[in-house]
């Protein structure tokens, strides 16, 4: 992959998407082989190959703790003055300002006393406070209003300029603006390449895309 390219990943429920980005996470174990600049993963510290990531969920994960503390939990070194410039990138600093506690306002176990929009914004401006190489991104929007969604993108474009993205999607219609596209079935990749490539062949890519077309 290409510094600075943008990648999607594709394919059923199950066919081993978020599995590909655990393991380049460090979480999964793995057979073959796996390269970072020509380095197998298993050679490099994960503390250091980890300060490079920046991740993203579906399923936004905040502690008990302060807003301040889950912000800079990547970076606890970030002045009051940076976490609110990164709550006002991820569009929730309202959030903060219209409480009396400000940062220090708590939040509980399992993001409890936030929606799931404004969990995932918070999440989103803790990925922000690392200037990451690059992006994993597991559908983020997926469990999201169509505003939220609109503003975590946007944040996500913005932050992603000059960095290298993987994102795992459901959404076919947004392809057009990923470089390549990764197909998976059954826990391997079975089609890759741009995606005005892929759709002129008859492959697993045309016809998720004619299936979810009828869908709708």
């Amino acid at each position: 992959m290409p510094a600075g390219e943008h990648w999607a990943i594709v394919g059923s429920s199950g066919a081993g998407k978020t599995s590909l980005l655990n393991a380049l996470l460090g979480f999964l174990p793995y057979k073959g082989h796996l390269t970072i600049n020509q380095q197998p993963l298993k050679s490099i510290a994960l503390s250091d190959w980890r300060r490079h990531l920046a991740w993203l969920g579906q399923d936004p994960q905040l502690f008990h703790g302060s807003v301040r503390d889950n912000v800079a939990l990547a970076n606890p070194l970030l002045t009051d003055s940076q976490i609110m410039a990164l709550l006002e990138q991820a569009n929730i600093s309202d959030f903060v300002t219209q409480d009396a506690q400000g940062l220090d306002r708590m939040i509980s176990d399992q993001s409890a006393g936030v929606s799931v929009g404004q969990a995932q914004r918070f999440a989103l401006a803790r990925a922000l406070a690392q200037p990451a190489k690059l992006f994993l991104l597991d559908e983020p929007t997926a469990s999201l209003d169509a505003q939220s969604e609109q503003f975590v993108l946007a944040s996500l474009q913005t932050a992603m300029q000059g960095a290298s993205g993987l994102t795992v999607t459901h959404r076919l219609d947004d392809l057009d603006s990923m470089d390549k596209v990764l197909v998976m079935d059954k826990g391997l990749i079975v089609q890759q390449g741009e995606v005005s490539e892929l759709l002129g062949r008859d492959g697993l890519l045309a016809q998720m895309l004619n299936q979810q077309q009828e869908v709708y």
